[in-house]
């Protein structure tokens, strides 16, 4: 008799088991399935998680509305972006991973490719109104841009006027040599908003090049010494923060009246009420980086079918303009990224970054 219930309870998990194995199996392969099939599965999934590297508490709470909406759970972990991928690549030859949306940076998405580990999103209903630019970087068919973020200059209007504000680089450099400690930049080793002036700075100081190669050449980076001079000679002049926050938290203070900053990140504080809601930002003429943030979907996801659908709810035009009302960030569009002022390659990125150091910080 009690060999006769566990050979009928081993069919029975063996059935069970079974009938799980299909159901991944198919709900994994989504290709001609109708929208409304991935939708009824991604339902019957139940659940996905987001993997994101920054503001997760407000993203946990941001989402909740499409939970609401679609009854599906969304778990967002803590973590931070090198984690993150690490994990992902870590996962790639298991055939069903723990991961399901994964935010990138977008100048990070081509090492990551390159390993095959994410699905094509192009059966997304209005995958050809989403994003495919930024950053300087072609998304292709495994990424959509769904968060825009933009370095400028932050200001305060109490103690400069608008027609004050400086648009040129001659302008900048004028507004510098008259106002001397009321501009700050961050230390690029402790905030890339710092890093974007900087990144101007060669562009207009030493003249235009292609700094978005993958490839550095030591010769023009010999010829940054004229920038690095025009930094030496205004040590005096200009203000060199900590971190993107301490130059928020200095213009707030009124210790500075113009500084380098993140549009989302002076929102969030602002929104936090960190600082107070009086200073402004904008993109001077002579142009500052913009770029963003993707979403992608790992291969083996768990959950295939929710996460395609959440990444139709976080970039459709009605979220976006929500993500911009919550965090201050860019909508993004086709249209987006195509146009903008984009930061120097990663390569470019870090010689500048250890040129920087050695020829003005350490000096």
């Amino acid at each position: 008799m009690q060999k006769n219930i566990r050979k009928l309870l081993s069919i029975g998990l063996t059935a069970a088991a079974l009938a799980i194995s299909t159901f991944a199996s198919a709900s994994t392969d989504l290709s001609g399935k109708s929208w409304s099939e991935i939708e009824e599965l991604a339902k019957k999934e139940g659940k996905l998680t987001v993997s994101v590297w920054y503001l997760q508490p407000q993203f946990r709470n941001f989402v909740k509305e499409f939970e609401n909406q679609y009854g599906i759970k969304v778990k967002v972990p803590e973590g931070t972006l090198d984690g993150n991928i690490n994990k992902l690549i870590a996962e790639k030859n298991l055939e069903t991973g723990k991961m399901d949306v994964v935010v990138l940076n977008a100048d990070r998405l081509g090492n990551v490719a390159k390993n095959d580990i994410l699905v094509k999103l192009n059966n997304l209903p209005n995958f050809d109104k989403l994003n495919h630019h930024l950053q300087g970087v072609e998304l292709g068919d495994v990424a959509v841009g769904y968060w825009g973020n933009q370095t400028g200059l932050a200001y305060d209007p109490m103690r400069i006027k608008e027609e004050e504000l400086p648009q040129s680089w001659a302008d900048m450099e004028s507004y510098i040599d008259k106002n001397p400690k009321k501009f700050g930049y961050s230390d690029p080793n402790g905030g890339s908003s710092g890093n974007a002036f900087i990144q101007r700075a060669l562009v207009y100081i030493n003249g235009d090049y292609d700094y978005r190669t993958d490839k550095i050449d030591e010769a023009q980076i010999a010829n940054w010494k004229k920038t690095w001079d025009w930094f030496s000679s205004k040590k005096d002049a200009l203000i060199r923060t900590a971190s993107n926050a301490d130059s928020l938290t200095r213009l707030n203070d009124g210790e500075l009246v113009i500084v380098s900053a993140w549009q989302d990140h002076l929102f969030s504080l602002q929104k936090q009420g960190a600082i107070t809601d009086r200073l402004k930002f904008y993109v001077p003429k002579f142009g500052m980086p913009g770029g963003g943030n993707v979403v992608t979907v790992a291969k083996n996801a768990p959950n295939p079918a929710a996460s395609l659908v959440f990444v139709h709810w976080i970039t459709s035009p009605e979220v976006q303009q929500k993500l911009n009302q919550e965090f201050g960030v860019r909508p993004l569009n086709s249209e987006s990224g195509l146009k903008d002022t984009i930061f120097f390659s990663t390569p470019w990125r870090k010689a500048e970054m250890e040129a920087f150091t050695k020829e003005v910080i350490s000096r």
